[in-house]
């Protein structure tokens, strides 16, 4: 029975449910033209193209009225309105709201497309306790074994011991779910607990009270027990689910058949790779035993040499489930890894054995079957026995079996495709790498040019420390201390003979003052063009100096006009001392106000006298914003 697509029916007042019957063979649903009837006998039959396919068996026992409950139990009632029959005691694979699981019932699942196996929810009773359980259970080829060896325990609820009365797993109004026991059912243990449960567990065995919230409990065909809520999900009514009880599905076991199940980087989602020995011969991605791969021993190969047949293929980081009716031995004395497999591969009822560590104690199990499926376990190896010319690739493909040709044929279009998106990546890095460089490059040369260009005649050069060792030969002539350290002699390349002031200490600022001492040590012909020698006019210098400062000034209504400036440079009119433009200011940080200083200095030793200029009547220098850069 498949509730993927259960619907709730709403009644005038309150929903409830549609009521699904059990099919024995619900492998094989039946179609749409299906009709259940209540025959006159009493008995309940479904019928299928007038094939009978399920049936009540409830024939001469009064059956008189067929009811469906508000809590979704469809119930045949005798002449005492006693219960004959109700759905409630045949689960399939989900439980309703107060619909009891006995210690004799179990959910099963449908059975896997892949592999064949299906899973069951019921009590595994013990000596002195029992529990609630999943279990996975292999297919029915495997049934007439005994159930130690076709079925594994892989999820467990709480133990319950020394209770007495009826024990039953129940589902109540509130969402809650888990075990009630006792005389008078007043003993609970929870396996999920609603936050909003109020009235407990104990309350769902005698509950008769319609259902406000629709849940339901389903055991799903990926082995997963999961908890929905019939919801409200942007505005359209879908189920919800609301708990399960494994939340990595490498957990469960079987969910890759007998192969192995590896999680993905997300840790939701699960793939499955085959084990060796094993292929891949189908789309349905099922894995098949290989008859010339497989290690297992007959009654010819039992009595020859097990190296000479065998060979054990390694699985790293790899563990496997296994029940202990599949246990031949386990070993905690193996002085290494490969011993495990050595142990499976000297015994001819091995077909694998696994090797791990328990608190950091070796062991080694070696098993007879390999059914319930491996995980990824990076404490564990997996060995598995293998025909000993036998080659399997890790992708679960076996070498030379009958799909080696497509094998083939899909390697050389996936190195089609791989190649060329790997030369292009790496033509794109390289040319990257190119531009990158060529960048770097050119801001570099850009920097140097720009350096270079903001050095004025006359004004101090630059010189890396290694040239300046060189050419004052280690700093070995002294001449004399200065403020900021000692001069020592040198020359340059063309034999000019230079003083080269080493500095003695390094200050926050040392940069910027040292150039300023040494730039407003000298006179304005410091700013002329070295090439005229010195054979400079200061008076005439220092009147094109205050011409450009006043040229420059921040507000236009303070520069001279064209006329007048053509006057100043003539010498007709005397020049004020112009204020500190503040693109002068802006200039400090990079040592070049020693103009201003240095032309404020000749000014104050020149002039005796003020002549004050009507800077009311001025008009601008010119149109444009002059910048002495």
């Amino acid at each position: 029975m498949n509730y993927d697509n259960l619907s709730p029916s709403l009644s005038t007042k309150l929903p409830t449910y549609f009521i699904f019957f059990l099919n024995p063979n619900r492998d094989s649903p039946v179609s749409q033209d299906a009709i259940l009837e209540l025959d006159t006998t009493g008995n309940l039959v479904l019928m299928d193209r007038d094939i009978t396919t399920w049936a009540s068996n409830t024939s001469g026992v009064g059956v008189v009225a067929a009811v469906m409950a508000e809590s979704g139990n469809f119930i045949l009632h005798n002449t005492n309105n006693h219960p004959v029959w109700q759905s409630f005691s045949q689960p399939s694979d989900t439980l309703l709201p107060n619909q009891p699981l006995t210690v004799s019932s179990e959910l099963t699942s449908s059975k896997s497309s892949s592999h064949g196996g299906y899973y069951a929810l019921k009590m595994l009773q013990q000596p002195t306790s029992l529990s609630l359980a999943l279990t996975y259970n292999l297919q029915e080829t495997y049934q007439d074994l005994d159930e130690s060896y076709t079925n594994y325990s892989y999820w467990k609820g709480p133990d319950i011991s020394n209770v007495t009365g009826e024990v039953i797993a129940v589902l109540d109004q509130a969402g809650s779910f888990g075990i009630v026991y006792g005389e008078s059912s007043d003993g609970a243990v929870y396996v999920y607990k609603n936050d909003d449960d109020d009235a407990g567990l104990s309350s769902a065995i005698h509950q008769s009270t319609p259902l406000t919230v629709l849940r339901r409990l389903t055991l799903e065909t990926n082995g997963n027990l999961r908890l929905y809520r019939w919801g409200d999900v942007n505005g359209s009514k879908q189920w919800v689910p609301q708990w399960a009880a494994v939340s990595n599905p490498c957990d469960i076991a079987g969910i890759c058949g007998n192969g192995v199940c590896n999680l993905d980087r997300s840790k939701t989602n699960a793939s499955c790779t085959c084990l060796p020995g094993t292929s891949k011969v189908e789309r349905d991605g099922v894995c098949y035993e290989n008859s010339s791969l497989v290690g297992k021993c007959n009654g010819q190969t039992r009595n020859e040499n097990q190296t000479s047949q065998f060979r054990m293929s390694m699985v790293q980081q790899t563990n496997y489930y296994f029940s202990e009716s599949s246990v031949i031995a386990n070993y905690s004395d193996v002085a290494s890894v490969s011993k495990c497999g050595d142990a499976c591969l000297s015994d001819c009822d091995c077909v694998a054995s696994v090797y791990g560590l328990n608190e950091e104690r070796p062991y080694c199990w070696v098993l007879r079957s390999l059914s319930f499926g491996g995980f990824e376990d990076t404490s564990s190896t997996l060995f598995v026995k293998v025909r000993a010319n036998a080659s399997w690739t890790p992708e679960g493909q076996a070498r030379g079996s009958n799909n080696s040709t497509s094998d083939g044929m899909r390697s050389a279009k996936e190195k089609a495709v791989i190649i060329p998106i790997v030369m292009s990546m790496t033509v794109l890095i390289v040319l990257l790498c190119l531009l990158l460089y060529y960048s770097v490059h050119r801001k570099r040369t850009l920097r140097r040019e720009m350096e270079s260009s903001l050095i004025l005649s006359g004004a101090p050069m630059n010189f890396t420390y290694r040239d300046l060792q060189i050419r004052t030969s280690n700093f070995s002539q002294l001449l004399g201390t200065g403020g900021f350290g000692s001069v020592y002699k040198g020359s340059l390349g063309d034999g000019t003979l230079v003083a080269v002031k080493k500095l003695d200490r390094v200050l926050a600022h040392g940069e910027k003052e040292f150039i300023t001492e040494e730039m407003t040590n000298g006179s304005p012909i410091k700013v002329a063009d070295r090439r005229l020698n010195g054979a400079v006019d200061e008076e005439e210098l220092m009147r094109a100096l205050k011409v450009a400062f006043w040229c420059i000034q921040d507000e236009v209504f303070m520069r001279p006009p064209m006329g007048e400036v053509v006057r100043m440079l003539e010498g007709s009119i005397n020049i004020n001392m112009p204020p500190m433009p503040q693109t002068v200011v802006e200039l400090i940080e990079e040592g070049l106000d020693h103009v201003y200083k240095a032309m404020k200095r000749e000014y104050n030793h020149f002039s005796s006298f003020t002549i004050n200029s009507h800077l009311t009547s001025h008009a601008t220098c010119s149109n444009s914003t002059m910048s002495p850069r």
